[in-house]
């Protein structure tokens, strides 16, 4: 074994015994206290028994609620809300609403979230009649008339709620007062979207969905509101929206969830598109239809155009340095240029990479002073230029520039997914180039039992594409958690679907 071999190993070990300890600190800290009534009722099985029946007396809740209270650190003006959360745990939706207006008859003070969490329990419900519509109506005016300005949680669920109903733009004024306060998520976005193709209004819905950034996820329920839509829009119209959600996928490197892709193949089925789930070989061959996958290629100029806007635009122009020193990374600079250019950029928490098939490799890592690296030092000198970082500074914008200094053939090895400069580069219209040189140029280390796997770069594009006829849709487990840009390694699942000539 070299001695970069024995080097890595050394580092794997501290540092999985340094991050180990940072985890089992956090969990001790990260607590929260709304635990606590939870576990109670999991250990009371009459509380328990109560919420799942479908009439609960006023007695009943009454004596829900003062156990409640007795236990430590509930208070009167938080008992409520842990009750509904008790309700929508155990998914007893219509106990949730019956308690909050068993709250509303006995006229015990509803605050802002209590009100917030009963109007978010109707977006949770589906296929509401009208009197549930326009109890959300009736509840939302109200509590907007007592509180013109809301926080952000409750903010989030009036949006969700209003979605529900005919008033569904309404929801639009509260997202603009979200914004005041915090960036919208993937979901709100998504509830949003939602309920545009729901009614029929489908501008609004891509407009909206153009407003999700490349660090948030779309959900599930675009999909099927959009597939309802288009089976709504007829035959003629039918391709062509679908087309435009292949599009959607591929730009924004989206894995759809297996069920999605299944519905969608099967209503496409009804308008003459045929397919089946198949698999991708090494060479990039589609196992259904023997079409290849389409190869990364970077242009040159793409390629420079990246660079510079890594070096002149995300980096010098942006707030880098709110996470890192100025004269740090001005230093950093210089030592590239002096020393540049390198074979492979390497953060030194992934030395595992370097092993005994890639000699005579220029090699540049730099290094965050952990203890547990300090007692390898002299070694990793001996075998490659080396810059060390402050603890404290962002990794992202070091392993940016040396890699793009170093020219358009410089590879880098990472685990990290540089999800901020995603989004980055969306803002600079340079987002696809800059996923396809990420795809291309980066070594992951990726945790596999207890050992550690190389993730080689991409050779073929790893989101949905069409080659020839035939459309190509990556797609992940329905229990998958990660359907855009959290992979690191290349589609394992994959949807073949083309249209039937005689239906184009």
């Amino acid at each position: 074994m070299s001695v970069f071999c024995k080097l890595s190993l050394s580092l794997l070990s501290r540092s999985y015994r340094f991050r180990k300890s940072a985890k089992c600190l956090s969990r001790g800290i990260n607590i929260s206290r709304r635990v606590i009534p939870l576990r109670f009722v999991e250990n009371n099985a009459d509380i328990k028994d109560t919420l799942a029946k479908k009439d609960v007396s006023d007695a009943e809740w009454q004596n829900i609620r003062d156990k409640c209270l007795q236990i430590q650190d509930v208070t009167p003006f938080t008992v409520d809300t842990i009750i509904i959360d008790m309700c929508m745990k155990h998914s007893v939706l219509d106990s949730a609403i019956a308690y909050f207006k068993f709250l509303r008859q006995n006229n015990y003070a509803l605050n802002a979230a209590v009100i917030g969490k009963y109007l978010r329990i109707y977006s949770f419900k589906g296929n509401l009649d009208d009197l549930e519509k326009a109890e959300i109506l009736q509840t939302y005016h109200d509590l907007r008339k007592k509180y013109p300005v809301l926080d952000a949680f409750t903010t989030e669920h009036c949006i969700a709620s209003l979605c529900c109903t005919d008033q569904w733009k309404e929801a639009f004024e509260m997202l603009e007062m979200l914004k005041i306060t915090q960036k919208p998520s993937g979901t709100i976005y998504s509830v949003l979207a939602a309920a545009a193709f729901k009614n029929r209004e489908p501008d609004i819905a891509w407009r909206t969905l153009s407003q999700i950034s490349h660090t948030q996820v779309p959900r599930n329920n675009i999909y099927t509101s959009y597939l309802s839509y288009c089976k709504q829009e007829g035959k003629e119209a039918f391709n062509k929206n679908m087309l435009k959600m292949f599009d959607f996928w591929s730009e924004h490197n989206i894995r759809i969830h297996n069920k999605i892709i299944q519905a969608y193949a099967d209503v496409a089925s009804e308008y003459g598109w045929v397919g089946k789930p198949t698999t991708i070989s090494k060479t990039g061959i589609c196992k259904h239809c023997g079409h290849s996958l389409s190869k990364i290629v970077i242009r040159q100029d793409a390629f420079q155009k990246l660079a510079n806007s890594v070096a002149n635009k995300l980096i010098i122009g942006s707030d880098i340095y709110h996470n890192t020193d100025p004269e740090e990374f001005r230093n950093f600079r210089q030592f590239v240029e002096k020393t540049k250019p390198y074979d492979i950029v390497i953060d030194g928490l992934n030395l595992t990479y370097i092993s005994k098939n890639s000699p005579g490799m220029v090699t540049f890592i730099f290094l965050k002073l952990y203890n547990y690296i300090r007692p390898v030092l002299q070694q990793i000198q001996a075998y490659a230029s080396v810059f060390y970082i402050d603890n404290l500074s962002e990794d992202d914008p070091y392993i940016l520039y040396a890699t793009m200094a170093s020219g358009i053939n410089a590879m880098f090895v990472s685990s990290d997914l540089l999800r901020q400069h995603k989004h980055s580069f969306k803002k600079l219209n340079l987002y696809q180039e800059f996923h396809h040189w990420q795809c291309s140029h980066q070594y992951s280390l990726i945790k596999f039992n207890k050992s550690i796997r190389i993730q080689k770069p991409f050779v073929y594009l790893p989101s949905a594409q069409k080659n020839d006829d035939h459309w190509h849709i990556p797609y992940v487990a329905d229990d998958c958690t990660m359907t855009n840009f959290d992979f690191h390694e290349f589609p394992d699942k994959w949807y073949c679907l083309r249209q039937e000539k005689k239906y184009t």
